[in-house]
């Protein structure tokens, strides 16, 4: 499976919509109101929080004739 760079206006509309359901939800079966600001403060906290995880945990991808020049088995003798 190739790997594919994250898009990150579909993770943020995903996670609008996410939060305009479960927003939804708990009006509908607790009947409690609740403010919007909350709402939008834990997005980007946890949209800060992946984009820190993105970063802490990306190896970057060594190149092929790197990995070739790095190789001493592959390499002829002098």
């Amino acid at each position: 499976m190739d790997r594919h760079p994250t898009d990150f206006v579909e993770l943020l509309f995903g996670l609008a919509f996410l939060a305009t359901g479960a927003g939804f939800l708990v009006h509908q079966l607790t009947d409690r109101t609740f403010d919007a600001a909350w709402i939008a403060a834990i997005a980007l906290v946890t949209i800060g929080c992946a984009f820190l995880a993105a970063t802490l945990l990306h190896h970057p991808r060594a190149r092929a004739d790197e990995d070739a020049e790095a190789d001493p088995v592959d390499q002829p003798v002098k």
